[in-house]
């Protein structure tokens, strides 16, 4: 069932084109217009976000397992799409845009934007108690929290989104050895699309106010994201392209 035909992604937003440029001569990336459309209709208003949840066995099958109420916060939405997932999409834009050709070769853009404009969507069916507590998270609401990325790819899976973009969107907490979240299942590689994504969500996390944490500064960020390099999670030439572009 397509429960949106012909609604404009996100309401009343207007989605800029990525367009990037700056005084310094040495940097100034551009990207191709149709680089940057957006050809999908997700869901947006509650009552066919319930629906796509009621009617998707896997969905009701981890809100049965975790008690947890069917029910969408259609206010974390809209906070979420003009704010973290619109930085996160520029910033992972940013991040392929100061690669090397090489580099840039190995990953689909449009993919890569649409991952990053709707990675936690599935946050819209995460209790709001846990999703906006003031301070540190039990055990018990970790393990929910980390529930909304496979949400988010089940809501989306049947919107029109391409399978690499949706696989992105389920595995944005994964690490290059796997031992991130959800378990990977159908032969998912982690790949470089992959490491920028995670590295822009977790730059964008870090530099806004969260209700358990104060917003970081820049060089704050990208102290914990060159941590992610010495350890393996983020190689050297992603980071550098952050560093570089933000």
């Amino acid at each position: 069932m397509n429960f949106v035909q012909n609604t404009p992604i996100f309401n009343n937003i207007n989605i800029p084109s990525v367009h990037f440029r700056s005084a310094a001569p040495i940097y100034t990336p551009t990207f191709e217009p149709a680089q940057d459309s957006f050809s999908t209709n997700p869901l947006i208003d509650k009552s066919t976000v319930i629906q796509a949840a009621k009617s998707n066995p896997r969905i009701m099958e981890i809100l049965k397992e975790y008690k947890i109420p069917l029910n969408v916060n259609i206010q974390e939405l809209e906070k979420l799409k003009c704010g973290h997932l619109m930085d996160t999409r520029i910033t992972a834009a940013k991040i392929y845009s100061a690669l090397p050709e090489d580099l840039k070769s190995e990953i689909n853009l449009k993919d890569l934007q649409d991952a990053a404009m709707y990675h936690d969507y599935g946050k819209a069916l995460i209790p709001e108690k846990i999703l906006n507590k003031e301070g540190k998270l039990d055990s018990r609401e970790k393990e929910i929290m980390s529930l909304h990325s496979e949400l988010g790819y089940e809501l989306l899976k049947n919107q029109g989104i391409s399978q690499n973009a949706l696989d992105m969107i389920k595995y944005h907490h994964q690490k290059p050895d796997g031992s991130g979240y959800p378990v990977i299942e159908n032969n998912f590689a982690p790949d470089i699309s992959l490491e920028i994504l995670t590295a822009a969500d977790k730059y964008c996390a870090l530099r806004e106010p969260r209700s358990y944490k104060p917003a970081m500064n820049r060089n704050e960020a990208l102290a914990i994201l060159k941590e992610d390099v010495n350890s393996g999670s983020i190689t050297p030439d992603v980071y550098a392209a952050l560093e570089k572009t933000v």
